[in-house]
């Protein structure tokens, strides 16, 4: 009696906690299916569900070759159609299906004759038979991961009979192996099981999820596929609690409205793991300019997806190494994404580049604007890949290939030509400079059109990441409009897209620590780098500039103990997410091009990305170790009749004037900045000797208002005597 009425009661329980929606598998691998290898043309109709598949071969899946883990082992050169038929009795009571595949290398998936699922390699629904994935993906499950899960319509499904068919693609007919297992999970509001119990591997997506990083959670209507152009409407939730802890699914506290949204980047659309373009929109479409995760107001963002960077950092070092130097580099926060439901790993929530208060704060251009200071700025324009409007610069690249300048601000469709003609011949301006004899001159040379220590700091953060893509693509610059008083230059920046630095690239020598990226010649590569950085070097001023700054910022925020606590304190935050991250891609072992280091764990691939950053940081302090010094005595400057000594130097609030002539002379002195300017002038009679000469802090407020390089140029008796340069802190 008591052993029934234990039976009563736990059946009772049993059947009260599977009275409400549950996981089930409706659809197993390893059932009964029709198969067809496809080495031509499947049959009109096949994924349908009223196709009669009676001549196709019947057998228990998985199916494939190569990796010792399928039930029916089948040689597949091109494609393997597949087919399974199950029965729904009351289709309301799913309300979620998903897909659970694993697969080596691509597939396709259709419910009832309508495609639902495809692989991320593969870009149409109905592929031929001996279609190239755009790469190649691995199988998981036997290596220990999860398969692949994707979001399945339930509009497809139908009472009574349903049919799965997926069609598995091989990379080619030399790939050493193949693998297709399919399992489709259905939530059921039932009582009891009405398919199958689900795996043990199987993780309910309705579990809570918890992170302490923010969670961006992504849905498009009716779990649509995102596109590469153009964007779609959709919905955007962040949950980004002040606690710290942060649950899927929860409130959505940073951000609950519409977006559009499109696939971004060319080679990182071939990746399983894509990068996005988003707008943050109001119901009727309208831009919604609002503040995301702590940064300013806008409606312009990158939802960027680091897949072959491994360390998952290495855009987030860079900017923040661009920012420390005093520079605008695109914020960012790492979180963690979901996309129909679907988990997604970690992303990188990013600024576009672009033309704003709070960012590349160059003054508005309106077509109108034509004539005068108007049409002096703001602009901005880049090198980089793309084929919209450009000009070819007159110098051509240190291979010889041609240089190509884009438009970015304003758009070059809504800009006129004149003021398209006047930044070209700016920058064309600064290129004749440049590369004239006399390019060293502060007044006749290429200091007037730049802002040269932008220029440096643009430098040390592509050099010391040994960027590939450095000078060449992804590269922006910027002028702001003219002032009464001061003509803006050119300025280098901002920092753009550094996955493949840092040691991540197999090819250019990018991944070898020493040798100067600036100097890689590429006669075979469409993009190539101008000669501006190398003709620069060959400036005093310039090299000296860059020697002091790179010895500045080795000793505060490039200091070996301050980048190892930088990537610590990214990698602690982490620690949880990228288990997540590479169970969801499980790359880890896997060469994802172009890694130039596979370290198998996430630990190996940290100590590679430091080690790298030691190594390359310590081969720069070798090679900037000395000044360029145009005068045969550093620290002084000398003319038949006049010598002078500056302290100190840097300056701060004043400074001494040491001079010496040789006999009694009209001195006049001039203090000129780094645009050529002149901002000081005074004249004196000087005596036979040696007398100082003091500037108190209203005479150097005056002459230097601005901290950056000056140059103080001497005159006697009328007469050119010399010039120093002088940094004003």
């Amino acid at each position: 009696m008591t052993k029934l009425y234990s039976f009563i009661i736990l059946s009772f329980f049993g059947s009260t906690l599977l009275a409400q929606p549950h996981w089930e598998t409706i659809v197993n691998a390893n059932q009964t299916w029709s198969y067809l290898i496809g080495d031509a043309e499947a049959p009109s109709g096949w994924y349908d569900k009223d196709f009669d598949d009676a001549g196709w071969t019947f057998a228990r899946g998985s199916f494939g070759f190569g990796d010792g883990d399928d039930t029916t082992e089948l040689n597949i050169p091109y494609s393997l159609y597949i087919r399974h038929s199950f029965q729904v009795t009351d289709a309301g009571t799913i309300d979620s299906l998903i897909l659970d595949i694993d697969f080596d290398d691509a597939f396709v998936a259709y419910l009832n004759g309508s495609a639902v699922a495809r692989s991320f390699n593969v870009g149409t629904d109905f592929p031929p038979y001996n279609y190239t994935p755009a790469v190649d993906q691995e199988a998981r499950m036997y290596q220990g991961y999860l398969p692949t899960r994707v979001t399945v319509p339930t509009s497809h499904l139908v009472d009574g009979e349903n049919v799965l068919a997926i069609q598995g693609i091989n990379m080619n007919p030399t790939s050493s192996d193949f693998s297709l297992a399919p399992f489709l999970q259905g939530r059921v509001d039932a009582a009891t099981i009405q398919y199958e119990q689900v795996p043990d591997w199987f993780v309910d997506p309705d579990a809570p999820f918890e992170s302490n990083l923010p969670l961006v959670i992504i849905e498009t209507e009716n779990g649509a596929a995102i596109p590469d152009d153009p964007k779609i409407t959709a919905h955007l939730g962040i949950v980004d609690n002040p606690s710290g802890t942060n649950t899927y699914p929860g409130t959505y506290n940073g951000y609950d409205g519409f977006i559009g949204i499109e696939l971004r980047g060319s080679t990182a659309n071939l990746f399983e793991k894509k990068s996005y373009g988003i707008e943050t929109r109001l119901e009727n479409g309208e831009n919604n300019n609002v503040p995301i995760l702590g940064m300013p107001p806008e409606n312009d963002w990158i939802l960027h997806g680091p897949y072959s960077d491994k360390s998952l950092i290495r855009n987030v070092l860079a900017y923040h190494f661009s920012r420390e130097m005093g520079r605008y580099a695109p914020r960012t926060r790492l979180c963690e994404l979901f996309v129909n439901d679907s988990y997604r790993g970690v992303y990188l929530w990013t600024e576009k580049v672009k033309k704003d208060t709070f960012r590349v704060d160059v003054g508005t251009l309106n077509p109108d604007e034509v004539s005068g200071r108007d049409l002096t700025g703001g602009y901005m324009f880049k090198l980089d890949k793309g084929d919209e409007d450009y000009w070819v610069s007159p110098y051509p690249a240190i291979d010889n290939n041609p240089i190509r300048i884009l438009y970015y601000y304003p758009d070059h469709e809504l800009m006129p030509a004149v003021q398209k003609a006047y930044i070209r011949d700016f920058v064309t301006a600064f290129e004749n400079a440049l590369a004239g004899t006399r390019f060293y001159d502060p007044v006749a040379g290429y200091k007037p059109y730049i802002d040269m220590q932008s220029f440096v700091d643009f430098y040390i953060v592509n050099e010391l990441a040994k960027n590939v893509d450095a000078y060449r693509i992804s590269t922006y610059l910027y002028k702001d409009k003219d002032k009464k008083d001061h003509v803006s230059p050119i300025v280098a920046g901002p920092l753009w897209d550094f996955n493949l630095g840092f040691g991540n690239a197999d090819y250019y020598d990018a991944s070898v620590t020493s040798g100067w990226e600036n100097e890689l010649k590429l006669p075979d590569d469409y993009w190539s780098t101008p000669f501006w950085w190398a003709r620069l070097k060959k400036d005093p001023d310039y090299f000296n500039l860059l020697v002091d700054s790179w010895t500045a910022y080795r000793s505060s925020i490039l200091s070996d103990q301050r980048v190892d606590q930088v990537i610590d304190s990214l990698t602690t935050l982490l620690a949880d997410a990228q288990q997540r991250n590479f169970n969801a891609f499980p790359v880890l072992t896997q060469y994802v091009w172009p890694n130039n280091y596979v370290g198998g764990t996430y630990d190996n691939e940290i100590s590679y990305l430091k080690n790298w950053i030691h190594e390359r940081m310590a081969w720069m302090d070798d090679k900037l170790d000395y000044h360029m010094y145009p005068y045969s005595i550093p620290g002084s400057i000398h003319a038949e009749d006049l010598m002078a000594r500056i302290y100190p130097n840097p300056i701060d609030e004043e400074f001494s004037l040491l001079v010496t002539v040789d006999k009694p002379s009209v001195l006049r002195i001039e203090i000129y900045n780094a645009l050529g300017q002149q901002t000081y002038g005074t004249v004196r009679e000087s005596y036979q000797g040696t007398e100082p000469l003091v500037f108190d802090q209203a005479a150097v407020r005056q002459a230097m208002p601005r901290s950056g390089i000056y140059f103080i140029r001497f005159y006697l008796d009328g007469s050119f005597a010399g010039a120093k340069k002088v940094v004003k802190q």
